[in-house]
């Protein structure tokens, strides 16, 4: 398992515009091809080329896990075949009924265990809860309702916020039961998800993310 530090099409905020898990990942058109091979040898998985509502943002509008793919209604037909036509076969699209569109930032999911924005409804997190097929929990982080932004993990662990309280630091740790350390990346953001692209493969960090930052990330997500 390795880490790369690498930008998509000249961003380091890369979790902004890609998606990944052990089966699939997702990324817009028009990346260099040396950054797309890196992307590959890093994750080993192929990644789909596509957008979402004809955007390259593909990290803000969606997330999942390893068996599920969720994205947002917004989401046009074209991309929609495209998607399912190169997800494998194992792995399954989920399209959500919500005004609220950007599914990256405001949910985070494991193959067992979802936090979602307290901002969906009833309805909407049943949804999400069948779609995901994991327990699933409403509650905010750190008082705000973007906890997709605020949490990024593997099967290693998990980054958090720095600035997050020890109460909500602990909820996390016991809900995923997995250890929990905060972070910063791309010299001080301290959300980590925008700032990261993973599986249980490898790990991809924003191009400005400085050394220590690196090492923070390694001994969390990387280092068995």
């Amino acid at each position: 398992m390795e880490i790369q530090s690498i930008d998509i099409l000249g961003n380091s905020s890369i979790g902004i515009f890609g998606l990944s898990t052990n089966n699939y990942s997702i990324i817009p058109y028009g990346i260099k091809p040396n950054i797309q091979t890196i992307i590959k040898d890093t994750l080993g998985i192929q990644p789909i080329e596509t957008t979402i509502n004809n955007s390259n943002l593909i990290g803000l509008f969606c997330t999942g896990n390893n068996k599920n793919l969720l994205i947002p209604k917004l989401t046009n037909s074209y991309e929609i075949e495209t998607i399912s036509n190169l997800l494998p076969e194992d792995s399954q699209l989920h399209i959500i009924d919500s005004k609220l569109t950007a599914l990256g930032n405001i949910i985070v999911t494991s193959d067992s265990k979802t936090i979602v924005s307290t901002e969906f409804t009833s309805a909407e997190q049943k949804q999400i809860s069948d779609a995901l097929d994991t327990e699933l929990i409403s509650k905010d982080i750190m008082n705000t309702t973007i906890v997709g932004s605020l949490i990024y993990g593997n099967q290693n662990g998990i980054l958090a916020h720095p600035l997050i309280s020890d109460d909500d630091l602990d909820f996390i740790e016991d809900f995923f039961n997995t250890k929990v350390d905060v972070v910063t990346v791309n010299r001080g953001t301290p959300y980590p998800r925008p700032g990261l692209m993973g599986n249980d493969n490898g790990v991809l960090v924003g191009s400005d993310t400085t050394g220590p930052e690196i090492m923070r990330i390694f001994d969390v997500l990387v280092k068995n």
